[in-house]
């Protein structure tokens, strides 16, 4: 059994990293600064994550220290306190004296048997502000620290600090982070659309940092990419990068994982005619139980809508469209487009509405009569 040269899970390392190499040398010269502010973002599974913790192994390779917290787990401003403490004392592994420095900026906190530091979980029912002045006092330990020794803090799906405090605590974190001259902020978000809000004109961090926006990789490049792997593990040319772009794109994972999956299906036919469309086939029913769920929740309208989305017709409001689908007035149907884009099910752009999740439009296209 040949080892499949695709992988998924975790973060992407080594050869299993698609080489984005400007992106990752932008990131490295941000971490070699002092002081520096970047944002990097765009839509989930572009591989943000991947290029941030591959910089910052390069960069732990020169004996700088990078502090990497990914905040997605957090339900407050004391959560995303403490994840950063706790990353931050794992990367100077436990050498800080922590009593002191939290002594000298008056934090209530413990310290548990394996000396890592917290903020006590009793500041979660204070209030937002007093939350985030214990945050922004966290930050300035940080650069203290960084003052002495050379330190780069991290933070994934950033916009979530935001989410915590409100549009206030924009400007009372903006206020904390430029002042330090010592510590690189990276942040890192994945909500385009709350986080285009937070870059406008009258809002705190517009002009603030410097943006490294991350949109898909060059279909060509990338096809290319994966029909290499094919070819070094079978020994012939597959033409399948393509075709898995087609399905899946644009992003980064998405296709992976579908050529991931159309590299097992290799292993066992020699079909490569259908290679791919059996592979995302069996994908779509291995996710059935997740996927179902979500559909079961949907309203009837908005099930429709899907459905409209995941026939592939681009006049949605047109009375051919209406009347094809059973569908009520354009402006009732503006309404739940809205409230499928805000709860990620589906995303908008130039070329109009499409599924946040590849698969489940193809899941969904299941359900069409015409299918």
């Amino acid at each position: 059994m040949r080892e499949n040269p695709f992988r998924i899970s975790g973060i992407v390392t080594g050869k299993y990293f698609i080489d984005r190499a400007d992106e990752c040398q932008a990131v490295i010269e941000t971490m070699r600064g002092q002081g520096e502010k970047m944002l990097i973002y765009g839509q989930r599974r572009m591989g943000k994550s991947s290029i941030l913790l591959n910089a910052a192994a390069r960069l732990r390779k020169e004996k700088e220290q990078v502090v990497y917290a990914d905040i997605s787990p957090a339900t407050s401003l004391t959560d995303v306190a403490n994840i950063i403490l706790h990353a931050f004392n794992k990367e100077t592994g436990g050498t800080v004296n922590w009593i002191e420095l939290l002594r000298q900026i008056q934090i209530s906190f413990t310290i548990s048997s394996q000396g890592i530091p917290s903020l006590d979980v009793s500041l979660k029912k204070e209030s937002a502000d007093k939350q985030l002045t214990c945050l922004s006092a966290v930050l300035d330990s940080l650069d203290a620290y960084a003052a002495k020794k050379k330190l780069t803090l991290i933070v994934d799906e950033f916009q979530k600090m935001v989410e915590f405090g409100a549009e206030a605590a924009e400007w009372q974190l903006r206020s904390a982070i430029q002042q330090h001259q010592h510590l690189n902020h990276i942040y890192a978000g994945s909500q385009t659309r709350i986080i285009d809000q937070m870059l406008m004109k009258d809002r705190a961090f517009y002009r603030f940092f410097e943006i490294l926006s991350i949109g898909p990789i060059d279909e060509t490049f990338m096809g290319e990419w994966i029909d290499e792997r094919f070819k070094q593990a079978f020994g012939k040319p597959y033409s399948v990068g393509a075709e898995c772009i087609r399905l899946a794109g644009p992003r980064t994972r998405d296709i992976v994982k579908l050529a991931r999956k159309s590299f097992v299906f290799a292993q066992r036919s020699q079909k490569i005619d259908s290679l791919v469309a059996d592979a995302i086939q069996q994908l779509v029913s291995e996710e059935d139980d997740f996927l179902r769920p979500q559909w079961d929740h949907l309203s009837n309208l908005q099930k429709d809508i899907l459905k409209v989305v995941a026939s592939g017709v681009t006049e949605i409001s047109s009375q051919a469209t209406i009347t094809r689908f059973g569908l009520p007035s354009s402006s009732k149907l503006a309404y739940h487009f809205n409230t499928l884009v805000k709860s990620d099910v589906l995303g908008k752009d130039s070329d109009g509405y499409h599924f946040d999740n590849p698969f489940f439009k193809h899941w969904v296209a299941q359900t069409l009569p015409e299918a």
